[in-house]
């Protein structure tokens, strides 16, 4: 009975490290603006704040910024019932697919920005 219980907390001592990690800043880069995303390497992430100022179709969207104007591509089941104008500030979070025709932003996650 000592043998098994000695080995239930020997096993979860030793499992107990691998749920700690650094959880400071990091050297990822992020991309924060259009113009800075347009211009980012292959799966650079992330966080634009602006407006969806135009459907451009086929889950494509015109985003700008104060830098500028970018096309995004929101799938259709990220809106989440979501309802945006071109004067609905929102924050996109995603990251930059380098594809055949230049870079292509590709966004997972839409969150309303409350002025």
């Amino acid at each position: 009975m000592y043998k098994l219980s000695g080995m239930v907390i020997l096993l979860c001592l030793m499992a107990f490290p691998a749920l700690a990690g650094y959880k400071g800043p990091s050297a990822e880069v992020i991309a924060k603006s259009a113009i800075e995303a347009l211009k980012a390497k292959d799966d650079t992430r992330l966080e634009l704040t602006g407006y969806i100022v135009k459907s451009l179709g086929d889950e494509k969207y015109l985003f700008r910024d104060g830098t500028g104007e970018a096309t995004v591509e929101i799938d259709d089941s990220l809106w989440r019932g979501i309802e945006v104008s071109d004067t609905t500030k929102v924050a996109l979070l995603g990251e930059v697919d380098d594809d055949w025709f230049g870079n292509e932003i590709e966004i997972e996650q839409i969150n309303l920005i409350a002025e």
